[in-house]
């Protein structure tokens, strides 16, 4: 993450070096991500939970309509129904077929009672139908007038008498035009008459207005559930609306409706799905069939798409602000914690850089008890550790240095000074005229000379011998060896394996004085009598290993710390890269490895 953080902004010229900008893009990123990824689920959970809303609403205005249109269809077959057994209208027809068997009285009477009730229950019109099956007569039930009636309505009464005679059922005949400029269509439901011997002796005609389905589908109240664009329609089986249009007027048997979801309504299935209306408008859209007998009628309810999603779009703004807000304060928060953590970072970078430069006297305050409080505490015990260590390698070679000035100016005092002074004397105690006396002092002055010259020789190879440049370091083993043991009147073995040239100078130096300083810590500590060496080198290490039988020591003074000899040692092994082992206990001798690596 960090990577490809680095990555952006570094191609966008930003600098994202110091922990506390990385810091920063990290919590904002971070932050500004959780906000996104909230404010996304958000946005298309509101956005779910409108649609559904829209959905179940118009499912549920679908429902109410189809309750209620179904209801007003069932309440005019029962009006039929109890036309169609009425006694007034079985009576009117026969009498209105044979009028000398009745009196004009009685069919006045049974007309003024057939309209009475027509006037209580409110219907548009009622027929009488009877005659022959080709040439009906057709009686209006009312003030109705059948003169100049349009030929297209009696047509459909025609066919709704043929069908009586058929089907002796119910029967409807669906919305019609009565004439070319008909705005308010009208269709018929007709029940046949019988005699009391069940003979069809004419047919009752209810005719239905679509002024009075308008009245139950078409609302233009924005406030029962379908806001400013939806709408409630019927549609035929033939696609045309049977119910007016909220937007087009004198759509009934003029508008065309070829949606998706009505031509699966008309499949006779049931849904709600968003698709686009018969204004070619993207709505969401709830459409089930009719259960009319004798109409394949089905009802939609629809709303606009765009006006459906305006809360939506409400809630995206409100979403954008908030994200906007909690940003601002994310990024606020993110300074602040990365202020806090990364201050104690960099003093603790400060001063280490101080003490890269040798200050070792430099401390970090400690003001947490955190993994950052925990690092300055080592830091600090670091630099405490590393004070000491460079006194106490100071304090090695300064006493490294004193002991070897010491040793030298012993041998100079004990040793040249001594013979020195004797050479003085003898030449004082000769008088300058006795030639024997000077004869014989000369010669022993020339002895002593000789030893003066060889002493020195010894010095200077204790200092710096000769034969490691000139003859390698297993010849220059070999000689300390010899010397060391005819000094202390020891047999010093010495083993030399693989050796195949010389390593490089430091090594061969370093080597020796771990040789030299293992053998004086065995001639004058442990009192061993059989001391050997051995020098192995193979592919990747030398291998230096001095044993004796002395009395040993603890393996506690093998620690750093515990003789300067001995950390001498061990700072010259890891000096080089290697390692040094003591293999030592109370009377059991000891055995020195050192092992260093060869240079490659």
């Amino acid at each position: 993450m960090e990577y490809y953080l680095c990555a952006i902004f570094k191609n966008m010229n930003f600098k994202v070096s110091s922990i506390t900008t990385k810091l920063l893009l990290l919590f904002m990123f971070v932050g500004l991500a959780s906000v996104t990824v909230v404010g996304i689920y958000s946005f298309y959970a509101a956005r779910e939970a409108i649609v559904q809303r829209t959905m179940d609403q118009l499912i549920s205005v679908r429902a109410v309509k189809k309750q209620q249109i179904e209801y007003f269809f069932t309440e005019k077959i029962r009006n039929l129904e109890y036309l169609s057994q009425s006694k007034d209208m079985r009576q009117l027809a026969l009498e209105t077929e044979d009028q000398s068997k009745k009196s004009r009285q009685s069919v006045m009477n049974a007309m003024d009672n057939l309209l009475s009730y027509n006037r209580s229950y409110g219907f548009s019109n009622v027929f009488l139908i009877y005659g022959k099956a080709d040439d009906p007569v057709v009686l209006p039930l009312g003030e109705q007038n059948t003169s100049g009636w349009p030929v297209a309505e009696y047509q459909k009464f025609s066919q709704l008498w043929n069908l009586v005679h058929i089907r002796d059922t119910l029967v409807i005949i669906d919305l019609f035009r009565r004439f070319d400029n008909d705005t308010l269509p009208v269709c018929f439901l007709g029940k046949g008459l019988t005699d009391e011997h069940g003979k069809l002796i004419g047919a009752v005609v209810l005719e239905v207005s679509s002024h009075e389905i308008n009245g139950i589908m078409l609302q233009n109240n924005s406030r029962i559930g379908l806001g400013r664009s939806g709408e409630a329609y019927l549609v035929g089986p033939d696609f045309l609306m049977r119910s007016e249009s909220r937007f087009i007027p004198h759509s009934v048997l003029g508008t065309g409706v070829h949606s998706l979801s009505a031509q699966q309504a008309i499949a006779r299935d049931t849904g709600a799905i968003v698709t686009h209306d018969y204004r070619n408008i993207k709505v969401f859209s709830a459409y089930e069939p009719l259960n009319i007998p004798g109409l394949q009628w089905v009802i939609l309810a629809e709303i606009d798409y765009a006006e459906s999603l305006v809360p939506v779009d409400r809630i995206r703004n409100d979403i954008f602000l908030v994200s906007l807000i909690i940003s601002i304060f994310i990024l606020a928060i993110a300074r602040l914690i990365s202020k806090m953590i990364t201050q104690p970072i960099i003093s603790l970078r400060n001063a280490a850089l101080k003490t890269g430069q040798g200050d070792f006297d430099t401390h970090v305050d400690i003001r947490s008890s955190d993994e950052i409080g925990a690092l300055a505490g080592t830091f600090n015990s670091m630099t405490d550790r590393i004070r000491e260590e460079r006194a106490r390698r100071l304090s090695a070679m300064y006493d490294g240095q004193e002991m070897e000035r010491q040793r030298v100016s012993r041998e100079l005092h004990d040793g040249l000074g001594q013979k020195l002074v004797g050479a003085k004397l003898q030449i004082e105690n000769c008088d300058g005229e006795d030639f024997h006396c000077l004869q014989k002092t000369m010669g022993e002055i020339k002895n002593v000379f000789g030893s003066l010259i060889e002493e020195t020789r010894q010095i200077s190879n204790d200092l710096m011998p000769p034969a490691l440049n000139e003859l390698g370091l297993a010849n220059a083993l070999e000689n300390l060896c010899k010397t060391t043991g005819h000094q202390a009147g020891l047999e010093i073995e010495f083993y030399a394996h693989g050796i195949e040239g010389s390593p490089e100078s430091k090594i061969t130096v370093y080597l020796y004085r771990i040789a030299q300083e293992a053998l004086t810590n065995s001639i004058r500590h442990s009192g061993a009598k059989d001391i050997s060496m051995q020098l192995i080198e193979n592919k990747e290490n030398l291998i230096l290993i001095i044993e004796d039988n002395g009395r040993g020591f603890e393996p506690a003074f093998s620690e750093p710390g515990n003789g300067n000899g001995l950390y001498n040692m061990q700072e010259r092994a890891r000096i080089l890269g290697g390692t040094i082992n003591f293999e030592t206990a109370a009377g059991k001798g000891t055995t020195i490895r050192v092992k260093i690596p060869k240079r490659k």
